[in-house]
């Protein structure tokens, strides 16, 4: 006698227990016969159990068909899908799995998308946040800037530093631009170096290392002039530098602050350097340098000598100066103009 076990299809709530009933009663006052073969389980479950929902062949070879329970009908729920050849059509409503295919493709795109987006949501708060709580917390504490201190400075003025350094009071502490600020003052001619330190809460220290002229060039105003032939723009302090002037040279106003005359200029820078280094007292008293005569050097001493050299000076020329000055100092008299242009040779002009 074969027994019917039900199908195992999953049920939607309130109807699965009321469909099974109705389709069971059904089949109890219709009572069809039995034209076909049903397969309820596959070939390898009826194996397995013993049991053939169709037709039952006896080893004598005759059929007889199975008898149904006319009792109560079971529908067993269980979560899943059971095979689709199975189900009887018509019986229960398919519903798809969750996570099936049809599914799946529908939302494959939706999923990434909705994370991406809630992702770059949270990273905007998150940085939003930050600034705003940062912003709090300097203006809690008065990381503000509100002074600006210079020092170091001689031939520039202070207002100078500032205005070149441009550093906006009331702007925070840790957003100010020092590496721009470095570079704005060290392209000024006089700086030669600069350092910028933050004062915690409120205040900036600038730091100037100026260059050092050697000397003075006129040209309508007084410039300076370093010891690599740059050209310093005037400035009222070089006013009170006791400084050999050099004349007699005409530079282009592009040249200021830069080293354009330098070549130029040589002549006058070497013959300094050469002189502070073999008698240091004596280039104390150099008063003026004057390069307007083409091939000469002429240099004016602070007692009123005037002495002619050629472009290069030698120490050569140093030694018979010498000799004549001292030659000159015991006769007691004083030498007025000295020319060392000449071969084997001293041109010297004594004063009254």
């Amino acid at each position: 006698m074969g027994l019917y076990r039900g199908i195992r299809t999953p049920l939607r709530e309130g109807q699965a227990l009321s469909s099974a009933r109705g389709w069971a009663s059904r089949r109890k006052e219709e009572k069809p016969e039995w034209k076909f073969s049903l397969r309820l389980f596959p070939r390898k479950e009826r194996e397995r159990k013993g049991v053939s929902s169709g037709v039952v062949r006896r080893e004598t070879g005759v059929d007889r068909k199975p008898s149904v329970a006319t009792g109560k009908t079971y529908a067993f729920y269980r979560p899943g899908m059971t095979q689709k050849a199975s189900m009887p059509q018509g019986v229960f409503a398919q519903r798809a799995p969750v996570g099936s295919s049809s599914v799946r493709e529908g939302r494959s795109w939706a999923g990434p998308v909705l994370k991406a987006a809630g992702f770059l949501f949270l990273l905007g708060c998150v940085i939003w946040s930050r600034g705003r709580t940062t912003a709090l917390l300097q203006d809690m504490a008065g990381l503000r800037l509100s002074k600006v201190s210079v020092e170091g400075s001689k031939y520039l003025e202070e207002r100078e530093v500032l205005q070149a350094a441009g550093l906006p009071m009331g702007e925070s502490m840790l957003k100010l631009d020092i590496e721009r600020t470095v570079g704005t003052l060290q392209g000024m001619a006089w700086v030669e170096k600069v350092f910028i330190e933050r004062r915690l809460p409120s205040s900036v220290l600038i730091s100037v290392r100026e260059r050092t002229p050697v000397a003075l060039v006129e040209r309508g105003a007084i410039f300076g002039l370093d010891a690599q032939g740059r050209l310093l723009p005037p400035s009222a302090a070089l006013a009170g530098e006791d400084l050999p002037l050099i004349s007699g040279h005409a530079f282009a106003p592009e040249a200021v602050g830069t080293t354009l005359a330098a070549e130029a200029l040589q002549p006058a820078l070497g013959f300094l350097e050469f002189l502070k280094k073999e008698d240091p007292d004596l280039a104390q008293n150099v008063s003026e340098v004057n390069l307007a005569e083409a091939g000469a050097l002429r240099v004016t001493f602070i007692d009123g000598l005037e002495a002619t050299f050629e472009p290069t000076v030698t120490q050569t020329e140093f030694r018979r100066m010498a000799l004549v000055l001292g030659d000159l100092n015991l006769k007691g008299r004083r030498a007025g103009a000295m020319d060392f242009r000449f071969k084997d040779m001293v041109l010297v002009k004594v004063r009254n």
